[in-house]
């Protein structure tokens, strides 16, 4: 397996579950982390560098013994892994000032890594803490208004497509249309497709950067069925922007299992009947 290859980036994130936290085996750590790893969402206090890394995972852990994270989805594109997780541990001990709650926690988000010389250098996530702290009643350390909730019987996919350097602007821009003037014909498109929940995020690397595209429906090989057939003049136009600026459209793939820039809906609640509580 050839160090830096897309399998071997997706072998090391893992060992970081499987080993790491799952396991609380510190060994693997420098193995497989820079020295200067940037972690953008570490927990609160955590030093710079693997040091924090270790902070971070060690905290989680003691706060809460039985932590068990399970990667959902996975993608790799260049020297970026993408996966859709979920966290699910018991409260038991302190965390962050806070005395256990004895409370049973299942938290899901995104995570973006990027890899450099075949070793984690840098790391993103989206949702999994705020879910966490959400729970928890931590809301000081939860961003936005806490725990989305969300279809049981949705399925996840991560896709990362290039961002070309002279696409950054026109990526921009359709972001804020899809925020603004044309949110309503948005809602109404990922409604039409049964889409449920839907993430734009950039992140920047070294060769250039790259956008990772999340979803969660119920059937995603049937969203790509209806979107590839659509006539809808909004998604068209849709179509056309993402392909220009992309190259490709991710919204064509069936074969999906079970403070970054960007652009993130969630369908309302009244429009998601089949919820978790």
């Amino acid at each position: 397996m050839a160090t830096g290859s897309t399998e071997h980036n997706k072998a090391t994130i893992r060992r970081v579950f499987d080993e790491f936290v799952n396991q609380g085996d510190f060994s693997i750590v420098d193995e497989i982390y820079r020295p200067d790893i940037i972690d953008h969402e570490g927990l609160p206090g955590a030093p710079e560098g693997v040091e924090g890394v270790k902070y971070t995972i060690a905290g989680l852990r003691a706060a809460f013994p039985d932590l068990k994270v399970v990667i959902e989805d996975m993608s790799a594109h260049g020297d970026h892994v993408v996966i859709h997780n979920t966290w699910h541990g018991t409260h038991l001990g302190e965390l962050l000032g806070m005395e256990p709650t004895g409370r049973t926690i299942e938290s899901t988000g995104i995570v973006v890594w990027r890899f450099e010389d075949g070793l984690i250098a840098e790391r993103w996530a989206i949702g999994v803490a705020s879910n966490m702290f959400a729970q928890l009643g931590m809301r000081m350390f939860a961003p936005g208004k806490g725990r989305r909730t969300v279809r049981k019987t949705d399925l996840p996919v991560v896709r990362v497509l290039p961002l070309p350097a002279d696409k950054s602007e026109a990526w921009h821009r359709l972001n804020t249309e899809l925020a603004g003037p044309r949110l309503r014909e948005y809602e109404a498109s990922r409604r039409r497709l049964g889409i449920s929940h839907e993430v734009f995020r950039v992140t920047p690397g070294p060769d250039g950067d790259r956008v990772a595209v999340y979803f969660e429906a119920k059937d995603p090989a049937r969203v790509a069925r209806l979107w590839d057939a659509s006539e809808d003049p909004f998604d068209l136009w849709l179509r056309e922007q993402v392909r220009d600026i992309h190259g490709t459209d991710p919204w064509l793939v069936d074969d999906a299992a079970a403070a970054a820039a960007g652009h993130t809906w969630n369908a309302p609640p009244k429009l998601t009947p089949e919820v978790a509580a």
